[in-house]
């Protein structure tokens, strides 16, 4: 499935479908990743882990990034894509594109007033 994204967006580059696709299946990593990082206990080999997983998200949340904000383009209007996104930059310290989500969703969610 992911490689018949990836050629998606070679053949058409706006194609936020295929965006979004790419960004779910990557994003299905996060998933173990974060389940190990609870599973750990307090010891310093578990501490040591817990540093390596927190890294592999990091760089999960930046790979995924660049195909959810050109998603993002065409599916503004998405909910799940601004939650995602928003829940994204606020792991990665970006304060402001995480208020700007923020801001989007709590106005989609009070039905655009």
């Amino acid at each position: 499935m992911l490689d018949y994204s990836k050629k998606d967006i070679e053949l058409k580059q706006d194609y936020d479908l295929a965006q979004i696709n790419i960004a779910a299946l990557m994003l299905g990593d996060e998933a173990k990743i974060v389940e190990e990082m609870n599973g750990l206990g307090t010891s310093k080999a578990d501490d040591r882990r817990y540093d390596e997983l927190k890294i592999q998200r990091r760089v999960l949340y930046e790979e995924v990034l660049p195909y959810l904000e050109s998603a993002m383009k065409t599916k503004g209007d998405n909910v799940e894509l601004v939650r995602t996104l928003m829940n994204i930059y606020s792991q990665l310290g970006q304060d402001d594109k995480f208020k700007a989500m923020k801001d989007k969703l709590a106005s989609m969610e009070d039905g655009g007033e």
